[in-house]
């Protein structure tokens, strides 16, 4: 079975409308659409104006701190921005989601259980060191080790041998078969496979790779500063003519949402993300032009299920009921955002109503008496949750609702990257987070659900949600998939491992500066490569 196009990963959410209600027209483009605006086939806006500039920096906001850029590291969102344009990859999605080849000729099995990955010849990393099979499997082996905490460590772990046939040919058998394992090699947070560093700056570099990463990308690492800035360079050796046309990119970490917004209208940043439609429409008031994309990630509650109070369901559903969405969105985000009704998105494909709990607070009542009259532990916890306006918002929004139902939930500040090493560690009991619904959809539930994951943070499963989880590792047709995720959006309502909360409304502003700004496709990250300046 060929990786090219086979695999069909048909979670392919709609675009959003833009906020302030701009209508739009049958070719994606409002009234009102800024000059060079369009939207491409996934519903994602890109910028397109004025000829292509070669030379020149541009500086581009980052939502959270980075602190390594080696790919066995947890690895966070700011993490993945980076990747690309340092390592390149093996394999990408497309705007439907399926893998497609990039840096890699093929990746086929007869069974699931042999595979065999074949490499585009003549590829060298940025060091000149030989980007060939036994680059990858070197870093198929680094990923495996006791010592990753990647989160593609398990499917790494379930490789059993690998051979290499030639320069190109690398040959991998599995201990369990799957007909998902392409996705390890497709760039994305759980798809870390895809990114492969140099051999020679491992050995060079050891357990400092992730401040000094080589790769075969368009740009080469040239400073990192831990929880700072990062400077890129254009890499001369890149292996398409022409590109990238920017000589330096420069990364700048802005978890305040209000001073990264203020930023990009100053022109202290050129590109900048947001997952706020509210900051969007500001933007936009203020004569920026904004990129609005895809939906599918979400704000949400994470509990540690081994921990009280959380590992009673009374509790779990408790929190829930006692938190009104719509109110919190209106607090929050004016209303512009969508409340979740589930574990999917209601504009996802596979979106099943489950009867969600929702806000009622006289059955969290119940639930909160009946919980302390048979345990005797108080209804309280610690949630930690980060610093950004719009978390610090919705934490104190939700701590008085569920005050207001007789619990007490005592508040923590953390930044991103310590929450994600406690989360790893089961030192936590309940943390602010978002997650997201993506093509590798199937990927992020394993990660986090399958009771085996090495990246479950909420720490606990459900046999009957692992055996659904697993059957997609043979039967990975799209009407299994739309039966398996029905199926599980039944289990979970049942098990409440998490609290979705608000749907994001992705995008990004755009400065002056900016001459082109499209995403790559099946992502919401700039193409680099493409990134240009008006002048």
């Amino acid at each position: 079975m060929a990786a090219t196009g086979a695999l069909a990963l048909s979670l392919a959410l709609t675009g959003c409308a833009a906020a302030g209600g701009n209508a739009r027209d049958e070719g994606g483009k409002s009234a009102d659409t800024p000059p060079g605006v369009s939207k491409n086939a996934a519903g994602v806006q890109a910028l397109n104006r004025n000829e292509a500039v070669a030379g020149g920096a541009l500086r581009i906001g980052l939502l959270a701190p980075l602190e390594s850029l080696d790919p066995i590291a947890p690895g966070n969102s700011a993490a993945l921005a980076l990747m690309r344009p340092i390592y390149d990859a093996l394999f990408v999605y497309d705007a439907e989601g399926n893998s497609v080849p990039e840096l890699a000729e093929s990746l086929e099995s007869k069974d699931g259980k042999t595979w065999t990955l074949v490499i585009k010849p003549d590829i060298t990393f940025s060091d000149g060191t030989p980007y060939n099979a036994e680059a990858v499997r070197l870093h198929v082996e680094r990923l495996a080790s006791p010592e990753s905490q990647s989160r593609s460590a398990a499917d790494a772990r379930n490789v059993e041998s690998m051979q290499v046939q030639d320069a190109t040919t690398l040959i991998l058998t599995l201990k369990q078969a799957t007909m998902r394992f392409p996705k390890f090699f497709t760039y994305g947070i759980q798809g870390m496979g895809s990114v492969v560093p140099s051999p020679a700056a491992v050995d060079k570099f050891g357990t400092r790779l992730g401040q000094n990463a080589v790769g075969a990308g368009p740009f080469v690492l040239e400073s990192f500063q831990g929880g700072g800035a990062i400077t890129l360079r254009k890499n001369p050796t890149y292996r398409i003519a022409g590109l990238p046309h920017l000589d330096e990119l420069v990364y700048v970490p802005a978890t305040d949402t209000q001073a990264r917004l203020s930023a990009v209208i100053a022109g202290d940043l050129d590109l900048a993300p947001t997952q706020s439609a509210v900051d969007l429409k500001k933007a936009e008031e203020a004569g920026l032009v904004t990129l609005r994309q895809l939906k599918g990630t979400y704000y949400n509650l994470l509990f540690n299920l081994k921990k009280a109070p959380f590992d009673d369901v009374r509790f779990r559903e408790a929190v829930m009921r006692a938190i009104d969405l719509d109110a919190l969105n209106e607090a929050v985000f004016e209303g512009l955002h969508t409340p979740m009704r589930g574990m999917f998105p209601e504009s996802s494909p596979y979106y099943l109503d489950t009867d969600w709990p929702g806000f009622d607070p006289e059955r969290a009542r119940s639930l909160v008496d009946a919980f302390t009259a048979e345990t005797g532990n108080a209804a309280e916890f610690a949630m930690t949750t980060t610093s950004p306006p719009e978390f610090q918002k919705q934490a104190q929004v939700m701590q008085q609702m569920l005050a207001d139902v007789g619990i007490t939930m005592n508040l923590n500040v953390g930044d991103q990257p310590t929450m994600i090493t406690e989360a790893f560690a089961g030192n936590y009991q309940a943390q602010h987070r978002f997650t997201s619904v993506e093509p590798e959809v199937d990927q992020g539930l394993m990660g986090s659900f399958l009771s085996t994951s090495p990246i479950n943070n909420s720490q606990a499963g459900r046999p009957e949600v692992d055996e659904l989880l697993l059957s997609l590792n043979t039967d990975f047709s799209p009407e299994h998939k739309q039966q398996v995720y029905s199926e599980l959006q039944e289990r979970f309502r049942e098990w409440l491992p998490i609290v979705p909360l608000i749907a994001h409304e992705n995008g990004w502003y755009v400065g002056a500066n900016v001459g082109n700004a499209e995403p790559f496709p099946g992502d919401r990250e700039p193409d680099v490569r493409k990134l240009w300046i008006t002048k």
